[in-house]
């Protein structure tokens, strides 16, 4: 009894501490360290240099940057959404998701004519009361998963978000409508409400995101696009992968799907011009010879890799006669509604591998291989434990690995009879190698012709049941699979970013105080070297280029990648 009431103490304590800080910090800003303040003195006078000559038009509209948390990210919104300003003559306005007096909200007043918003402000706290109502009105009249995934508000849909924000509170699934749905309502209307006054305050031409996933991404994004006001996402650090949606009617179109004018441009190569380098790229990927935090979990060279199916079914136990299927898991709470517009075959992620397990058991003419998503250790869950579930596994065509299991991903194009799969990236690179994937669920790569897409459960159960007699991919399909592969995985990444050092996927996933002091040293080291800042300066005039074209959707670079040039209208090139 003494040790609850010491730690309900030591809670009541903590909780004190927090907002007491809080409430410091709302009248006393934190020091700026001398990196960071040469940073806001370099950056303003980069950005009025670049300006000198360009202030034609009202500048009466402004571009709206919701901004992000991570200082890799805040920054390249803010550059980006800059030249943006400049090159439509327009103004900067900044919803910031902290206190006037934080670090952020001190540098992006470095940018030109840049205005603030903040969420957290004095003017937001009664909102954010007011927002409880229809939140409770709403949380009413949801009575089960699928009515959640339903939900809409004037007609647009929002049950796919708020149901990916219930998930990403550490839960596979959605099992009841409970206070976590509520507590989501509450923060989406929130939201909503902040992004109705902002848009009815300000002349919002366009507007810049990093995410149009997660709870603010999404309900931002979409309200926006309601009003007609154009959304650029803006994907990366020091790459940079642009997309342009213009309606509601572009919502789910995921940002890194290559569009059909430059795939079928590429396919249409017959020289191989195209086709080498893809190839290169792909088995450079295989290799584990590229910069990508994905392809390294998965490829790792420490890790064994099998070349035969023999010596994979002697180490595992299985019947070396029966083809192998590897069911490639998700990050269950990583967002599974919120990329694209078709709804997913199942409830989410969970019910897709819970139904797909189901099948495998009473499919035992092959063997079933259910790999654990290389990075689960970064999703955690609270409801589902995948080894636990697999620890009773009494069927020996049925084996899990765990995603620290002595397995280079590599194997599968010596093992795989098939893949399966809702939207991960291992359906399209073993599809480069002729292996079948089954999607449950649109991709970044379904539609190309080379995956298998049952179009509800009974297709796919009868998919599964029948997947022996799948047949390797023909060449045509390969081909296209590599195609997408090389513009997915390389030509949308191979567009560096100079306004923002260089980081690693892994430095950037395990941020740190240490991370946060190289970046300020490095943005003033760029501002400060002529070499480079003649890079951001050309840089900003082609993006211009991009931005200014409202016909031009998805950019490339057309400097590395000049064979795209043909699918981008001439005039963004002056042409």
């Amino acid at each position: 009894m003494g040790c609850i009431v010491a730690l309900k103490a030591y809670k009541a304590a903590r909780w004190f501490r927090i907002r007491a800080y809080g409430l410091f910090r709302r009248v006393i800003p934190i020091p700026l360290s001398v990196d960071q303040q040469e940073f806001l003195q370099a950056n303003a006078t980069f950005w009025r240099a670049l300006s000198n000559g360009n202030e034609g038009g009202d500048r009466a509209g402004y571009v709206l940057v919701p901004v992000e948390n991570h200082p890799i990210i805040c920054m390249s919104d803010a550059s980006f959404a800059s030249i943006v300003a400049r090159a439509k003559h327009l103004r900067m306005l900044f919803l910031v998701n902290a206190q006037p007096t934080s670090v952020a909200a001190r540098l992006l007043e470095s940018y030109p004519d840049a205005t603030l918003v903040y969420r957290r402000g004095w003017r937001y706290l009664f909102v954010k009361l007011l927002a409880l109502l229809p939140a409770l009105r709403a949380y009413r009249k949801i009575k089960t998963p699928a009515d959640l995934l339903h939900f809409r508000v004037d007609g647009v849909r929002f049950g796919d978000a708020i149901y990916d924000a219930v998930l990403a509170g550490g839960y596979a699934t959605v099992n009841a409508i409970d206070r976590r749905v509520l507590w989501t309502l509450w923060e989406f209307y929130f939201l909503r409400l902040v992004i109705e006054d902002v848009i009815g305050r300000y002349p919002i031409r366009t507007a810049v995101l990093a995410h149009l996933v997660g709870l603010p991404g999404s309900t931002i994004s979409r309200h926006l696009l309601r009003h007609g006001i154009e959304v650029l996402s803006r994907v990366g650090s020091h790459q940079i992968l642009i997309k342009r949606y213009r309606s509601l009617v572009d919502v789910g179109i995921y940002p890194a799907k290559p569009e059909r004018g430059y795939f079928e441009l590429m396919m249409a190569n017959e020289d191989g011009s195209i086709l080498r380098p893809a190839e290169e790229y792909i088995e450079r990927r295989f290799d584990h010879d590229v910069d990508d935090v994905a392809a390294g979990l998965a490829f790792n060279a420490a890790k064994r890799t099998f070349s035969d199916r023999q010596s994979f079914c002697a180490q595992y136990g299985l019947d070396v006669r029966k083809p192998v299927v590897f069911v490639m898991l998700h990050a269950f709470n990583d967002y599974p509604h919120s990329h694209f517009a078709r709804p997913m075959i199942f409830q989410d992620y969970y019910h897709w591998f819970m139904r797909t397990l189901q099948i495998a058991k009473i499919t035992d003419d092959v063997n079933w291989i259910f790999k654990d998503h290389p990075a689960a250790w970064f999703y955690p869950t609270k409801d589902l434990h995948v080894e636990a579930l697999f620890a009773q596994n009494r069927y020996n065509h049925i084996r899990f690995l765990r995603s620290d299991a002595d397995f280079n991903a590599r194997s599968l194009r010596h093992l795989a009879h098939a893949v399966l799969t809702c939207i991960g990236t291992a359906g399209l690179e073993y599809a480069t190698v002729g292996i079948p994937c089954v999607l449950g669920g649109e991709s970044a790569y379904s539609g190309f012709g080379f995956t298998i897409e049952p179009e509800d459960e009974h297709e796919y159960e009868a998919c599964l049941k029948n997947i022996r007699a799948l047949k390797p991919l023909s060449g045509a399909q390969v081909k296209a699979a590599k195609i997408v592969a090389y513009f997915y995985f390389c030509i949308l990444q191979g567009a560096v970013y100079h306004f923002c050092p260089y980081f690693s996927d892994d430095e950037v996933s395990k941020w740190n105080k240490a991370s946060d002091n190289r970046l300020w040293r490095l943005l003033v080291a760029q501002l400060r070297n002529e070499q480079h800042v003649d890079l951001m300066r050309r840089q900003a005039g082609r993006l211009s280029d991009f931005i200014l074209d409202p016909s031009w959707t998805q950019y490339v670079d057309l400097e590395k990648f000049p064979f795209l040039r043909p699918s981008v209208p001439a005039r963004s090139f002056g042409g």
